[in-house]
């Protein structure tokens, strides 16, 4: 039996009781996120939303088994920002699609969720089964037939179902919007109407709501690259979830909550880098440096995942391992970067 044919659905429950601290923990982050966002410039924070918006993307559509090339999302992100970046992405038409439904969506999260706007999302992330022509739609769900071992596939309803979800999230509840972001992420994935992407359409409701609870379009935070980090752990409780045989959506909930939680740490933590690095530019403005070293020095402050060493510098910037020496000697000298213990080959260097 489907989850949405038990017996009192559609009516999920959960504790209030054990939620309340982690809850109180999220708004007192979020306060203290917008107030830390509040003393940024516009163009940091640009910057802040190009990580953070790039970052929610590729990390939704990680978790459903599709790899997007990040430079190339960035790039399309940067655009809707009006920011130029160092060495832009050529366009892919797929991933522009997918950027602009994902920044129209919350750009307009106040307006209702219709229909049509989740055809138009599950078509911008590759969806070949999605028209207006009267043609099915959603996937066929498997229904047991009354007193046989047989089953039936029908796709009847599940369109059911989606106008009964429709009309439930544009209702307004008393419900805190924080709480109808976990909720609405999972019914969706309870009916699951699609045969794939139904994760990205599931986090980006979820989204549309965060949008609504902060009242702001563009947020400073990914919660899809918290849940990648625990990746089978958000699988195993949405599988556990699946197959309760009641109700209760409280265990989702407290993960989804400290997941949101986390979330607005690392943004938090990100402001902070971000304002260190606005900072270190404005004490290194008049020293003079190559596109190789202010390229190489923005990847070190944006976290770069890989030990900075004379080779690795010489592959990025497609230049001889001598001249990627005398780049880092020359940011030595200038009290730049400095030299870690390991010697030889394996040397490698950090931000002063």
């Amino acid at each position: 039996m489907n989850i949405w044919q038990q017996k009192g659905w559609p009516f999920l429950s959960w504790n209030n009781k054990e939620l309340s601290y982690v809850s109180g923990n999220v708004r007192h982050r979020q306060g203290r996120l917008a107030g830390k966002a509040y003393v940024l410039g516009i163009d940091l924070k640009k910057e802040a939303l190009l990580y953070s918006i790039t970052n929610d993307i590729v990390k939704s559509s990680e978790l459903d088994g599709k790899l997007l090339d990040i430079n190339s999302v960035r790039a399309s992100v940067a655009s809707h920002l009006k920011l130029n970046i160092l060495n832009p992405s050529a366009k892919d038409p797929l991933i522009e699609q997918a950027v602009n439904s994902t920044i129209d969506a919350l750009s307009n999260y106040r307006q209702p969720v219709t229909e049509d706007h989740i055809l138009k999302w599950k078509k911008a992330f590759g969806a070949t089964n999605t028209n207006h022509a009267g043609e099915e739609i959603y996937r066929k769900a498997q229904v047991p037939v009354k007193g046989s071992m047989l089953y039936t596939y029908d796709s009847l309803l599940i369109s059911e179902e989606m106008k009964r979800f429709i009309k439930w999230i544009n209702t307004v509840h008393p419900l805190d919007p924080v709480i109808k972001a976990g909720v609405a992420h999972l019914r969706f994935l309870f009916i699951r109407p699609f045969e794939e992407d139904n994760g990205r359409i599931a986090r980006l409701l979820m989204d549309i709501f965060l949008a609504r609870a902060d009242d702001q379009p563009k947020r400073l935070f990914s919660m899809s690259a918290e849940m990648c980090k625990q990746k089978e752990t958000y699988n195993d409780i949405l599988y556990r979830a699946h197959l309760k045989n009641n109700l209760d959506i409280t265990e989702w909930l407290l993960w989804y909550l400290y997941r949101l939680e986390a979330a607005l740490i690392e943004a938090e933590n990100s402001l902070t880098r971000i304002l260190e690095k606005s900072k270190f530019w404005e004490k290194y403005r008049l020293i003079r440096l190559n596109d190789r070293q202010v390229r190489m020095i923005n990847l070190l402050w944006d976290g770069l995942d890989h030990n900075l060493t004379s080779s690795y510098w010489a592959n990025v910037n497609l230049c001889s391992p001598d001249t990627a020496l005398r780049d880092i000697q020359d940011l030595i000298d200038k009290k730049i970067l400095y030299k870690k213990d390991r010697g030889g080959r394996s040397t490698a260097y950090e931000l002063n």
